[in-house]
């Protein structure tokens, strides 16, 4: 029988199922065209609390026009939070410092932050026990968290905001310490959601009976009590957004709020909901949004594209009508050679494609280092400032387009966030376009068996009319006859584990084209990884790929399979190292052809030659107008990149990284309306903006 759990998950798949035959709306303040990028320079009181210091940094940027347009300043640098009397006191010094920067012409605003505290730093400096603090599931004080539910804590919140928005600031940020599962007890646990006393009796509440720490541990792994928990949690949180709203708009209507955010799952990804209860009860006040993650240096480049995918999801959600949505560039601890003044605004280009509209640069000093020794990336940044001017203006606030890994801001904890990133990056590097936003229409799904645990049997058996690739942890519980029995739908079922010397064959089917006998060898005595054989069920079922050894000698007929259900949908099975290392040709072409076959040639476009292109496109307009950006993820210059688009339109035209423009006209169209433009060169680590008008 199917686990009970998933009747209980009525509430978070319901959207699911509507979702997807959901479309895009806009709103009229939404729709506005965006004249260029939003950029911000955050700036710690190792700066700005010294006159000469922040004298010199001003004159560094008019050195460099375009290098910002509003300078943040961060009330503190270290995480725990402190008084109210201090913070007050370094309010009346910014009231001057936002004045001096209105004199030079830019936009200014401050960044609060501790609103609850991230972690224990400099506890001589906390704010006093008076404060009642938040407390782990088993009862551990965490000395540099405040808990958000009391009154103590809303007459601060009254009292610093109140401070703060008498600076005269444009805007006010909150930063990402208003979230679970990040901060440190004192002895350096990590915290969930706050579980103190007066939280606990909150909770009871919601459940209906009297509830103890000790009986919630004890039913944490229950999604019913997790979905509770979230619940309760994105609550508190928006009713503290309520009152900051509240406070810091009686004292200046104009002054905009923004919020930075991670991936949160814990507390169900409430953006929308927040973003809304930003704008006031009228709607109408300006929220600006700053999405992050972990990105902190260049020695693992891939790390770029992780925090983009990520970025990409926490802005799906938002309502149109958040313009302002600044990445967060952090090079902390702002060593500057940590991450170069190039990968710092290539950054920023990358999460423009994935739908930010600006970037928030956090990588000057928060020391006493001479400001000069930082100044490489102003230059940096207001040379590719037109690139990201005009990127932002043609690729606006449309949502990204392509293959969709398949999530669910109500799913899980932080044990799923491994399987969404693993299901994106590999698709990514091959020059597959992804879309984030789960509510929108999607041709082709990348599904793990984390997302499928949590469906009921019909919206299951849903997903399965569209283009499915899933590895063999989700086709095994797809067909599992307790849960989903879709055997039918799948046409293919585990069949046997290779666990050495197993290598990939490519077959003769016209999806691998010109490398069919090719071989991919992914060396299992190194990586110990499995490879799964698959067993065909259904007539109809085509191979793409065989499994061989090391002499040659077939392993199994079958590892990676194509299969169109009675449906009308398609599936492929990978057995194979099937979301890595996708890295020659023929397997790069494979999954190419793949994710077009999946999608029925409706897939928006696609990277045809051999590269490493990350490719991000938008949705059309009603005119067939989008655009996209193409980044070079490799040492080595990548010349003739040819990109597929499906477009009626002959010509397209390209911004190189310098922001020179060319037409550039399709060499070839296929059978499926396909059309082939031949970018000459994308410089290794460099970016190209693709506009189809």
């Amino acid at each position: 029988m199917k686990r009970n759990h998933l009747t209980t998950r009525l509430c978070l798949t319901l959207c699911l199922s509507v979702g997807l035959l959901a479309f895009y709306g806009t709103s009229a303040r939404g729709s506005e065209p965006l004249e260029k990028a939003s950029i911000s320079f955050r700036v710690a009181p190792s700066v700005w609390s010294d006159d000469a210091r922040f004298e010199q940094m001003l004159d560094m940027f008019e050195r460099h026009p375009g290098a910002t347009d509003e300078i943040t300043f961060f009330t503190q640098t270290t995480h725990a939070p402190i008084s109210d009397e201090e913070l007050e006191r370094r309010c009346e010094i910014l009231q001057k410092r936002i004045a001096q920067v209105h004199e030079r012409g830019l936009r200014s605003g401050i960044n609060v932050l501790c609103t609850l505290g991230h972690h224990p730093e400099d506890m001589s400096q906390v704010i006093g026990p008076e404060y009642p603090r938040a407390q782990t599931i088993d009862g551990v004080v965490a000395q540099a968290t405040l808990c958000v539910n009391n009154d103590i804590f809303r007459d601060r919140i009254r009292r610093i905001y109140g401070a703060v928005a008498r600076t005269g600031a444009d805007y006010v940020w909150i930063d990402d310490d208003v979230r679970t599962g990040h901060w440190l007890d004192s002895v350096g646990n990590s915290g969930s959601f706050c579980f103190c006393d007066a939280c606990m009796a909150l909770l009871s509440e919601k459940f209906g009976k009297a509830t103890t720490r000790e009986e919630l541990k004890e039913k944490l792994g229950d999604p019913l009590t997790l979905t509770v928990i979230r619940q309760f949690a994105s609550d508190s949180y928006d009713k503290m957004f309520a009152l900051i709203e509240e406070v810091v708009h009686e004292v200046d209507p104009k002054i905009a709020l923004g919020f930075m955010t991670g991936e949160r799952y814990d507390e169900g990804y409430d953006f929308t909901r927040w973003a809304k209860t930003l704008e006031g009860p009228d709607g109408d006040k300006e929220v600006y949004w700053r999405p992050g993650g972990g990105f902190y240096d260049q020695y693992w480049m891939a790390g770029l594209f992780d925090k983009t995918q990520q970025i990409g999801r926490q802005i799906a959600l938002l309502p149109p009508e958040v313009k302002v949505i600044q990445s967060e560039i952090e090079n902390f601890p702002y060593q500057p050679l940590k991450k170069s003044a190039a990968i710092t605004t290539l950054e920023a280009v990358s999460h423009i494609g994935a739908g930010c509209t600006g970037a928030a640069f956090n990588v000057l000093t928060m020391n006493e280092e001479p400001l000069d020794e930082y100044e490489r990336f102003m230059t940096a940044i207001a040379k590719r400032r037109p690139f990201m001017d005009v990127a932002v203006q043609k690729l606006g606030r449309a949502p990204n387009v392509g293959v969709l890994p398949l999530w669910n801001k109500n799913d899980g904890n932080y044990t799923n966030r491994t399987p969404v990133q693993t299901l994106t990056a590999g698709i990514m590097e091959t020059g597959i376009p992804v879309a984030f936003d789960y509510t929108q229409p999607a041709d082709v799904l990348l599904l793990s068996r984390n997302y499928l645990d949590h469906l009921r049997p019909e919206d299951a058996k849903e997903l399965f009319k569209k283009g499915v690739y899933l590895d063999n942890d989700a086709l095994g519980l797809a067909n599992d006859p307790g849960t989903y029995a879709l055997n039918d739908l799948t046409g293919m079922e585990y069949g046997g584990v290779i666990t050495v010397d197993g290598i990939e064959k490519f077959t003769s089917h016209p999806l691998n084209g010109r490398f069919g006998g090719r071989t991919r060898d992914l060396r299992q005595s190194f990586w110990r990884d499995p490879i799964f054989a698959l067993h065909l069920t259904r007539p109809g079922v085509e191979i793409l790929s065989s499994c061989v050894n090391y002499e040659g000698e077939t392993q199994a007929e079958a590892i990676v399979g194509i299969f169109e259900n009675p449906l009308g949908g398609r599936v492929c099975v990978n057995g194979y190292y099937p979301w890595s290392n996708f890295y020659n040709y023929p397997k790069q072409a494979q999954i190419r052809a793949i994710m077009r076959w999946l999608s029925k040639d409706r897939l928006p476009g696609y990277v045809e030659s051999f590269g490493q292109i990350h490719l991000s496109l938008r949705k059309p307009d009603e005119n067939g107008r989008f655009a996209g950006i193409a980044i070079n993820a490799n040492y080595d210059a990548e010349e003739n990149v040819a990109i597929r688009l499906k477009t009626e339109k002959d010509a397209i035209t390209v911004y190189d990284y310098d922001c020179e423009k060319r037409a550039v006209s399709a060499t070839d169209v296929d059978d499926a309306g396909y059309k082939l433009f031949v970018i000459p060169e994308i410089k290794a680590w460099e970016a190209a903006l693709i506009v189809v008008e």
